[in-house]
């Protein structure tokens, strides 16, 4: 039964009540920018229908009774037994440990950020897809436990995850003279939900975290010096409202994060500042019939760069996007998609530009085991001409008239070996030059070797070109080619002990800006010991050496970390 009109209201206010007063509360910090590249928005587009589908299977698990031993599963948002989530969390566990050694996030040491995405305040700009939903945060305090609970307030479900850190790192600034520290990291998983009817859901999930450096807080990428506040990407408030045959999201999407700045020549590849970004959107999901579909997304972006020298990346996009899809046999689908951004600086020194993109995309499965899906359509960018020509700007004057296409295949071999290829051309915005244009490669591949053990494979290649052709930044003709991959082993020694090691490796080449090309190695050791169902103990070695074709700038950092995870 839906909810009344005027009950609605009443919640609609307060939903936007509370999301002013999260805005608030970061004082002199702004938003963010999502969707401009095609493939990001199909990507959020395949995320919103997967959340439409568990909102209707949790709407019917509401009215059901249950009878043995249930979880609270905040990943599907409702009460399920302990045999609906076997293979669920050691899948998911694998996602992210395969990749997190090349993580390009604060203090990480990688230098694997992908020029296609630097200009994306809403994530992490790794050269991987991320692999957790858009509306959740980028990292979970509690592996083991993979978001079960059975905590209730009330009629609120609320989950809790605690995780404190403490970090020696030989090198803070990845600089070639090092400077060390010792480094304390807290973080608070929050997932929390609020079903007011069988069909309306209000819900937060968000990681919210503080850095404390104990020697040279001067060295954070932002913040007042001695405390680094952190909010995850994915931090989401969110209701969800079913009104007859449409399903609508109303959310507020917010993050405090290190951006990358690939503005700076001669300087680290990975340089960043700080950045606070909100998207404020209603997304809604119309099944018109058995066939037909139609899906929008409309998003106000604000962003705001943190500290004085980085004011002219502060911005504000408003973005219009749909796509419509027809499945007469829910097995292949066929549909098109696109939308337009309207994009402001609030500083002269980067151009406003409105820009367009659109297209067909077709998803076909082959068998029972692999889903292709093949993309392609035109994007258009028009710039306003700069009106001051600065040191802290480009001087860009470039418009976009181009394609995109995107090809992905995604293969489950059998049940211990699964793997994904995905291929792609497009455009997005950029911070040295009005956008980049990006040939892209990734390949993963995740496998059950033995039992106990679990072993990742995930490769990338990028081939970038800055639409300027000459630039105080960038020189002349700058090309960016970069490509490295990652390798990461975990075993499940006991019960309770689980062993991981990483190695990574990581090339790119500047071609038109000497002495910037780089090499980089990383390795990592973790043990994992679950002390009971609640907490757990992990220890972790982190190690980068970053090899440059100006010696003076080479680099090695050593991490090591012990950390602690408390789920209430």
């Amino acid at each position: 039964m839906l909810i009344s009109s005027s009950r609605l209201t009443y919640i609609f206010n307060n939903l936007l009540l509370i999301a002013f007063a999260i805005s608030c509360l970061m004082t002199q910090q702004a938003n963010a920018q999502f969707g401009v590249s095609p493939s990001q928005t199909s990507n959020f587009f395949n995320d919103f229908r997967n959340r439409t589908s568990q909102m209707k299977k949790t709407a019917q698990a509401a009215q059901s009774a249950r009878s043995g031993d249930v979880v609270y599963d905040y990943e599907k948002g409702a009460y399920v037994s302990q045999e609906e989530q076997e293979g669920f969390q050691g899948l998911q566990q694998l996602l992210r440990s395969d990749r997190e050694i090349s993580q390009p996030s604060v203090r990480s040491g990688s230098s694997a950020f992908a020029a296609r995405s630097v200009g994306d305040y809403t994530t992490y700009s790794g050269q991987y897809n991320q692999g957790l939903s858009y509306f959740a945060p980028s990292y979970t305090s509690d592996p083991f436990m993979s978001g079960k609970r059975n905590m209730k307030l009330g009629p609120v479900n609320v989950g809790l995850g605690l995780y404190q850190g403490f970090e020696y790192n030989s090198n803070v600034r990845r600089a070639p003279i090092p400077v060390s520290d010792f480094i304390s990291s807290t973080l608070l998983n929050v997932n929390a939900n609020y079903r007011l009817t069988q069909n309306n859901v209000l819900s937060i999930t968000a990681g919210l975290g503080v850095d404390h450096y104990f020697d040279h807080p001067e060295f954070a990428a932002y913040g007042n010096g001695n405390y680094l506040m952190n909010i995850l990407p994915g931090s989401t408030l969110a209701f969800d409202i079913k009104a007859g045959p449409v399903y609508i999201t109303i959310y507020d999407r917010f993050s405090l994060r290190p951006a990358v700045n690939n503005a700076f020549v001669g300087g680290a590849n990975n340089s960043s500042f700080g950045v606070f970004s909100n998207d404020f959107g209603i997304a809604a999901n119309w099944q018109i019939n058995s066939a037909w579909a139609l899906a929008l997304n409309l998003t106000n972006n604000d962003s705001k760069a943190l500290g004085s020298n980085n004011q002219q990346f502060n911005r504000t996009m408003n973005s219009l996007h749909a796509s419509l899809t027809y499945s007469p046999t829910a097995t292949w689908i066929l549909g098109t998609e696109g939308g337009v951004s309207f994009l402001n600086y609030q500083q002269p020194t980067l151009n406003d530009a409105t820009m367009f993109n659109w297209g067909a995309f077709v998803s076909v499965p082959l068998g029972k085991s692999t889903v292709i899906k093949l993309s392609g359509g035109l994007q258009i960018f028009d710039f306003k001409m700069p009106t001051v020509f600065s040191p802290i700007g480009p001087g860009d004057t470039s418009d976009l008239n181009g394609y995109y296409y995107n090809l992905s295949i995604t293969n489950q071999l059998n049940a211990r070996f699964s793997h994904t290829l995905t291929v792609g051309h497009e455009s997005s915005i950029n911070l040295a030059s009005n956008y980049v244009t990006s040939d892209f490669i990734n390949y993963g591949l995740s496998m059950i070797a033995w039992k106990g053990g679990r072993f990742s494979l995930s490769g990338y290649y990028e081939h970038s070109t800055p639409s300027l052709t000459n630039s105080t930044f960038a020189g002349t003709g700058y090309k960016l080619n970069q490509y490295g991959f990652d390798f990461y082993y975990t075993h499940q020694l006991t019960s309770k002990l689980r062993f991981g090691s990483g190695y990574h490796f990581g090339s790119a080449d500047y071609n038109g800006i000497t002495g910037r090309d780089t090499f980089q190695h990383g390795f990592s050791l973790d043990l994992n010991y679950a002390v009971s169902a609640k907490a757990g103990i992990n220890i972790g070695y982190r190690y980068f050496l970053t090899d440059t074709k100006q010696a003076i700038a080479d680099s090695t950092q050593s991490r090591v970390i012990i950390g602690l995870n408390y789920n209430f």
